[in-house]
């Protein structure tokens, strides 16, 4: 990451400022590697619905309560709902994937066995979570040394199971310091966020995946993330 260079904290920006700011953000999640799309866009394009977060226990997800982020842990749909309205602006990104990584019963079996999937998938799904995460910590970093000092990521996936996957327990849930504290995010899912509806409002191309869906059956998989800027 480029050397920042922080601006005096202002009180108000003018509009047409922030305006190029979001635009230099979103180019910058598309200068990551792997990253398919970004978009700005504002409050009225998030959605937040309780049912997603119960998505994670029913039925019940393999990372649940496997880190700070995740289910039970982690802030509530309707905290998530208060903090949104806090901001009028943020940059969503995506990055497609190849469906069989994301998707398929193999994938789901070694997930949940915890054994090498022979074609390796699981380091391919971990390589797709961490770009999501490296677009979004790019992101907020530079719109926090540009003086919108509150400016706050949401990634996809565990962070437990993306970052610390040989670790038998998260080092915070045991009361250690984070290993990763500068990277790690809630998923955009754990915290409420309906990514898909999110997806489709601005005409993104996502389709509903799972372990009993076949990959050559779905275009791509998709991950997403998110920063509220301002």
């Amino acid at each position: 990451m480029e050397r920042p260079i922080p601006r005096r904290v202002r009180e108000h920006v003018p509009e047409e400022e922030i305006i190029q700011d979001l635009k230099r953000y979103e180019e910058a999640a598309l200068n990551v590697e792997g990253i398919t799309t970004a978009a700005v866009i504002g409050r009225d394009d998030i959605f937040i619905d309780f049912r997603v977060r119960y998505k994670c226990s029913i039925p019940i997800c393999f990372a649940y309560g496997t880190s700070p982020y995740c289910p039970p842990h982690g802030i509530s749909a309707e905290e998530t709902r208060k903090l949104v309205q806090c901001y009028r602006h943020a940059i969503f990104i995506k990055k497609d994937v190849q469906p069989d990584i994301v998707a398929g019963e193999k994938l789901a079996k070694a997930i949940v066995s915890g054994e090498r999937d022979p074609e390796e998938r699981i380091i391919q799904t971990g390589r797709a979570y961490i770009s999501i995460g490296k677009a979004v910590a790019k992101v907020e970093s530079m719109a926090f040394y540009d003086g919108y000092y509150l400016a706050m990521g949401f990634g996809a996936g565990s962070c437990k199971e993306i970052l610390c996957t040989k670790l038998p327990q998260c080092p915070v849930l045991k009361g250690k310091k984070c290993l990763q504290p500068y990277f790690a995010r809630p998923s955009m899912e754990a915290s409420g966020f309906d990514v898909l509806r999110m997806a489709a409002r601005i005409g993104w191309e996502v389709y509903p995946i799972g372990s009993s869906c076949h990959p050559e059956d779905i275009p791509h998989g998709t991950l997403m993330g998110l920063v509220l800027v301002t």
